[in-house]
């Protein structure tokens, strides 16, 4: 009797034991099935992957706004994670893909807040005249070209297409190119800041905005160089697209800002509406089903197509008896009745297009699929079996190494050497690397690591692949020291590149932390171990001693230029003197060899590469851009989702001002200035 209870407890435990396990591998059962499932749906998804259809007449739509970018960076604040930007060349290479493409037969496109360099305008005005003569037609409309403020690029973009639309009540603002430069010495004078800056050659101006009050004549003469040379540019441009002459367009440029009635009047414009309207009319005119003339211009400059109706075509002229009639007729096109037949062209979205167009020519099933789902450009292994030209991106301020402490939360990136050389290392690594193409946006940086980078270029040629730079909106100073080895430099005619000079210095914040009630106090061993302090200034000795080493970086410049380009170092010198050139200055002077864009660089490539025409051979990105999940393990890898920073000690706020300002030291780096 009294063993019962107890062998009721230890049945009521065994009880327990079992349906704990039987729950749990019942729970493990369930999980598996549902996993097993997921993956036989998914295999079976993937191994029946069939790339989206596209309709077999397109006409593509894209938005040009500021978020057009010259490389992705790391995500941030302004360029989101599940949100990234659009590269420039992901739009010229769609562009140039829709340009091949049967199906594709015209372009609409809207201009929102654009903020482009005038190189990277070239870029994408090239890709768009290589699009029209392919025969496709390109229309263009914004609701202000420029508005209150300057729209030259805006409307030297536009000229590009076959027709130029301007919302009612909107602005076109061709108002001309100006140069606009900071000088912060009276506020650093009032903070008790001093600025401790020489450099090497009269027109090395970079520092003046920091030490002068105003432009010194160099400067000045330099800027006016620049800015006449891109007003030339763009006036150029804009005359031959619009079938005008030089002198009209110049004109026309003293005679703005125009209203919608002036700009019309003026053939500034080639139509009054709404974006919508727009749309419309190009699915209507470039339909197939609506048995219009299917010809396209084959020239940059635009004309209308033939079939289309001639209160369309009609452009206002200058006499007063016709201008009411002219501006009614060129409002917008009459809205379609429901007796009129649909357009047979659809809309697609640009960059989905060139994505679905790439997709297809991968093929089906699993390859396609993981391409589809990573944004390769095609399979690795298919990639190692056949030629192709490496694209190596270098952008940013030119630094020795990547910084994860100081990575900015609204995306600026640097130009870190050591990715740079890690790139080029794969490339030459690579026996399927028949050229190699560094495509540069850089406005220089540090001496040393641009030397790092031009090693690795030389290193690149010397193991039998040609390098060709392609530069963007600016490679000078270091930037150009960077290009200056490469066997092919291609920019575009309003590239900023030269700056052959050096510059460096300090700031001394003695007089701020006397202001601010912050003593320092220091001891030290070695009569220049306070040499780059910032709570004392030079000593004359010390500063000739800057100097010195600032002359031995300008003459190892001066040697590496002449090396690279093969040009006598006198020329060099008489080139050089820290002044900066357009890229059509530049190729007159010999410092750059052809003007284009990418496609240009691909041809010089191709060239020293010895490639066949006929054969097809890939740009690949060294190295791959990024997926989204690669990206988020890197940021959470490194640190960099959540980094927040506080402020505990007056050490810490001096330390804070301090290292918002730049290091001291030499430094190749171009003039700033704010081109519109």
């Amino acid at each position: 009797m009294s063993d019962m209870p107890q062998r009721r407890k230890e049945d009521k435990f065994s009880a327990k034991v079992w349906r704990f396990f039987y729950r749990f591998f019942f729970m493990i059962g369930v999980a598996m099935f549902i996993s097993s499932v997921m993956l036989i749906m998914t295999l079976s998804r993937m191994m029946n992957y069939t790339p989206s259809s596209l309709p077999d007449e397109m006409v593509l739509t894209f938005v040009i706004k500021s978020d057009l970018v010259e490389v992705v960076g790391r995500p941030s604040l302004s360029q989101p994670l599940l949100r990234p930007a659009t590269t420039l060349q992901d739009a010229v290479s769609a562009l140039d893909l829709a340009a091949k493409d049967k199906r594709v037969k015209g372009l609409v496109a809207r201009i929102e807040d654009m903020s482009l360099s005038a190189a990277q305008l070239q870029e994408l005005r090239d890709a768009l005249l290589r699009f029209r003569m392919a025969g496709k037609r390109a229309y263009v409309y914004a609701d202000t070209y420029g508005g209150f403020s300057g729209g030259m690029g805006d409307y030297y973009l536009a000229s590009a297409f076959d027709e130029i639309w301007l919302q009612p009540v909107g602005i076109v603002s061709l108002s001309g190119v100006s140069a606009e430069v900071p000088f912060v010495r009276d506020l650093l004078d009032k903070l008790g800041v001093e600025t401790q800056f020489v450099h090497q050659g009269i027109y090395k101006s970079a520092p003046e905005s920091l030490t002068e009050r105003q432009m010194s004549a160099p400067h000045r003469e330099m800027m006016q160089s620049i800015v006449s040379d891109l007003a030339a540019q763009m006036v150029e441009g804009i005359a031959l697209s619009r079938g005008l002459s030089t002198a009209e367009v110049r004109q026309r440029v003293e005679q703005s800002p125009f209203g919608e009635k002036d700009a019309l009047r003026l053939k500034v414009v080639d139509r009054i509406g709404y974006f919508d309207e727009m749309v419309t009319h190009a699915r209507r005119t470039l339909s197939s089903s609506l048995g219009t003339d299917k010809a396209a211009p084959k020239s940059a400059a635009p004309k209308k197509p033939a079939a289309a109706p001639p209160a369309e075509n009609t452009i206002a002229t200058p006499d007063a008896d016709k201008k009411d009639d002219a501006d009614k007729k060129d409002k917008a096109p009459a809205p379609a009745t429901a007796a009129e037949e649909k357009p047979s062209a659809e809309t697609i979205a640009l960059l989905g297009y060139s994505f679905v167009a790439e997709t297809q020519a991968l093929g089906k099933g699993v390859r396609g699929f993981m391409s589809k789902l990573t944004r390769r450009e095609a399979p690795k292994t298919e990639l190692s079996k056949k030629d192709k030209i490496a694209l190596i991106y270098g952008s940013g301020e030119i630094v020795p190494f990547t910084s994860r402490t100081q990575a900015s939360p609204f995306g600026a990136s640097d130009m870190a050497a050591d990715k740079v050389v890690q790139a080029f290392r794969s490339a030459q690594a690579d026996d399927g690397v028949a050229a190699v193409i560094f495509r540069i946006d850089s406005p220089g940086g540090s001496p040393a690591a641009s030397e790092t980078i031009r090693r690795v270029i030389m290193e690149t040629r010397r193991k039998g692949k040609p390098v060709v730079v392609s530069m963007s909106s600016s490679a000078a100073s270091g930037g150009y020291w960077i290009a200056a080895p490469a066997d092919k430099i291609v920019a575009q005619p309003g590239t900023l590149t030269g700056s052959i000079g050096v510059f460096g210095g300090k700031f001394v914040f003695s007089g701020l932390w006397e202001k601010l009630g912050v003593g320092w106090d220091s001891v030290s061993e070695g009569g220049n171990a306070q040499m780059w302090s910032s709570n004392r200034s030079f000593t004359p000795v010390q500063l000739q001693r800057f100097d010195d080493l600032m002359a031995e970086t300008y003459e190892a410049f001066l040697d590496r230029v002449a090396e690279g380009r093969n040009i006598p170092r006198d020329k060099v010198k008489s080139l050089a003197e820290g002044r900066v050139y357009t890229g059509k200055q530049a190729k007159e002077n010999g410092l750059v060899d052809d003007l284009g864009g990418i496609d240009v660089a691909i041809k010089h490539a191709r060239a020293l590469a010895k490639l066949k025409d006929d054969e097809d051979v890939p740009l690949v990105r060294f190295p791959p851009r990024k997926s989204t999940l690669e990206m988020f393990i890197s940021l959470a890898t490194e640190g960099a989702l959540f980094r927040p920073q506080f402020t505990i000690s007056a050490a810490d706020a001096a330390h804070a001002i301090e290292g918002s300002l730049p290091d001291a030291g030499i430094v190749l780096r171009a003039p700033y200035a704010d081109v519109r």
